[in-house]
């Protein structure tokens, strides 16, 4: 957990739902469909994820009655590496992130999106590097360098957000559900915590879960490799 976390401003700890939970899940949280957050999610790679294969995700969110943005995250990072810089920008962040029993540190940079601007590059009327900074584009390079005219746009994810309390946990949860264009649905449970709480919320999270039957067994895959493979196989056909 303290190699994990060194260096990181925040941990997320992350458990997608089996298919067969998922209403187990919504029933006891409360997930009611009208009341999420709306989001049509896209992401930016080559055809053999070549990007992802090197750590880097690119994605652009558009949240309907919010603010758009696009983000460029890395992963793993060495915190105690990274410029100093980065940290005076606005909307950089360096954060553990936390799926099954792995803790993977990460940086991220994101940037508001104008409205339309993301379905613009959608319906391949506005280039893709467009939505991304010069300063994103940096911190892309500073891993491998991007030629923006070789990435394919995948997506969207229509996905559903929502922040939720449970008298049995002191963390807020984060519950998000995306449904891939096949219908097949992936809901993640998460909770953000300090650094220093990692350890002793990491315990209750997982007895928690346990406790509401919801704890699933086996490896867990992120939501961004199911929903990248899934595009980039309907693109091959």
């Amino acid at each position: 957990m303290a190699e994990g976390t060194a260096g990181a401003e925040g941990v997320e700890l992350k458990v997608t739902v089996s298919e067969q939970k998922e209403q187990a899940a919504a029933e006891a949280f409360g997930l009611d469909p009208a009341a999420g957050e709306r989001r049509r999610i896209f992401f930016f790679d080559t055809i053999d994820l070549a990007l992802f294969q090197k750590g880097l995700v690119l994605r652009a969110r558009e949240v309907k009655n919010g603010k758009d943005d696009s983000t460029v995250k890395l992963r793993p990072v060495d915190p105690q590496r990274l410029d100093p810089k980065w940290q005076r920008l606005r909307g950089f962040k360096i954060e553990a992130d936390g799926v099954g029993d792995k803790l993977t540190p990460s940086a991220s940079l994101s940037v508001e999106q104008g409205q339309g601007e993301i379905k613009a590059v959608e319906n391949r009327l506005r280039a893709i590097d467009k939505l991304f900074s010069p300063e994103q584009e940096e911190l892309l390079n500073s891993r491998v360098p991007v030629n923006f005219k070789t990435l394919q746009v995948l997506g969207p994810v229509d996905a559903l957000r929502w922040k939720v309390t449970h008298e049995a946990l002191p963390f807020p949860i984060t519950a998000e559900q995306w449904t891939l264009p096949n219908h097949h649905d992936l809901l993640e449970l998460s909770i953000k915590v300090p650094t220093a709480q990692a350890s002793v919320a990491s315990v209750a999270f997982d007895k928690f879960l346990k406790g509401l039957h919801l704890k699933p067994q086996g490896g867990q895959e992120t939501k961004t490799r199911v929903a990248l493979e899934f595009f980039v196989k309907q693109a091959a056909v």
